[in-house]
């Protein structure tokens, strides 16, 4: 009799997970095997909510957005998912997610030691085991374009252009952005910083510029997570309880509005007159669309992968990429290990003394990222005056 496994979604979307599910469907086919969806994440195991997927177009998903199984935060006990397991006489489970929705599967390994494997996803590119997830390359590379052409408004109108974007515990989605949007500074997540900081590289970048171009203008890339001291908190006042993994609602609105009065007053205060700012806000844009091709093609290739692992009972580990020299592959590591947040700062990635990703960084990211262009600033020199 046919193997039957099933696959889930969890957690927040990111491009790249339907390319996962293709690739789980088609190896699956190719074994003979029947697949299941698990509808809304956790929760569809829990409620017993499946799909049957083995017929499904795989090729139809490769490039789409989202995800067609959907997804919730529901965090199940490892006694909900075996039951239910159970009672569908499923063979196999595959879960895709980041480290909350891998640290349930690895949960239920542990206490169960039924036949799992995850996949990796997450924009924010905080899963240990794998050289970058599946979602990051997509939110940079959209983050980085609108960040690059925000040096339109903040050139043109002699302003800071601010770009809050996604990041709550961890810098790698902002470093990325700084890197390849050409930021002029990064405000971090992972460390705190002053508001007197960052207006001192404000005025810094400024005076420099206007002894080029005749007026100032700054890029800055700002975390969701940023802590800096002198500014309001952005937590969601009504939305203090936890989620069902313990995470607190950050308001990255909030964050660019304070932000933004923030600037302008000490600014005011510390220069004379206040310096404008040009606010933007990333957040569903760098989740939403089709995914970037290196995301499509690692996505397919984990979730077939996936399914290797369960036909050799390579179980409790996580499908993950790995760098062999200069050349991407694809291997397994540990779910206990994968599931432990690897934050930028560890990987000296960043200088948090300067605001800035290191050189180190656009290194590190070349191998999915490619090479950075070169910043851009469509500003007449100031050796162009009539004397």
């Amino acid at each position: 009799m046919a193997k039957t496994l099933t696959v889930l979604t969890g957690g927040g979307h990111a491009a790249g997970l339907n390319a996962g599910i293709a690739g789980v469907i088609d190896k699956a086919k190719e074994k003979g095997w029947r697949v299941y969806g698990a509808l809304d994440g956790w929760k569809g195991v829990v409620e017993d909510t499946f799909v049957n997927l083995t017929n499904y177009d795989a090729m139809s998903l490769v490039n789409k957005g989202g995800s067609i199984l959907g997804s919730s935060r529901v965090r199940p006990t490892p006694d909900e998912v075996a039951q239910s397991i159970k009672k569908r006489n499923i063979d196999a489970l595959i879960a895709m997610g980041g480290e909350d929705t891998l640290g349930t599967l690895w949960n239920v390994y542990s206490e169960y030691k039924l036949p799992v494997v995850g996949w990796p996803k997450t924009m924010d590119n905080d899963l240990s085991q794998t050289y970058f997830t599946i979602g990051y390359p997509t939110a940079i590379t959209v983050a980085s374009h609108a960040v690059a052409k925000s040096f339109d408004a903040a050139c043109t109108h002699a302003r800071v252009a601010i770009a809050v974007i996604f990041g709550r515990h961890t810098d790698w989605v902002a470093a990325g952005t700084g890197v390849f949007g050409n930021a002029d500074l990064v405000v971090p997540a992972e460390k705190s910083c002053t508001l007197d900081k960052i207006c001192e590289k404000i005025e810094s970048l400024f005076n420099e510029r206007k002894k080029s171009f005749g007026g100032g203008f700054a890029v800055m890339v700002v975390a969701e997570g940023a802590r800096i001291s002198g500014l309001e908190s952005h937590v969601r006042e009504q939305e203090k309880e936890l989620d069902e993994y313990g995470h607190v609602k950050l308001d990255p609105n909030l964050l660019a509005s304070y932000l933004t009065s923030a600037i302008k007053e000490r600014t005011r205060q510390m220069f004379g007159s206040p310096i404008g700012t040009a606010p933007i806000v990333l957040t569903y844009e760098l989740r939403n669309g089709s995914p970037v091709w290196i995301d499509m093609e690692f996505g397919y290739k984990l979730g077939m992968k996936c399914v290797e692992m369960l036909d050799s009972e390579d179980v409790g580990k996580v499908a993950a990429i790995k760098k062999e020299n200069e050349k991407l592959t694809i291997g397994s590591a540990p779910l206990e290990e994968a599931v432990k947040v690897r934050k930028v700062e560890v990987e000296g990635l960043f200088d948090y003394e300067n605001l800035c990703p290191h050189p180190s960084f656009l290194e590190y990211a070349k191998p999915f990222m490619g090479k950075a262009n070169e910043k851009s600033i469509n500003m007449v020199d100031k050796n162009l005056l009539v004397r």
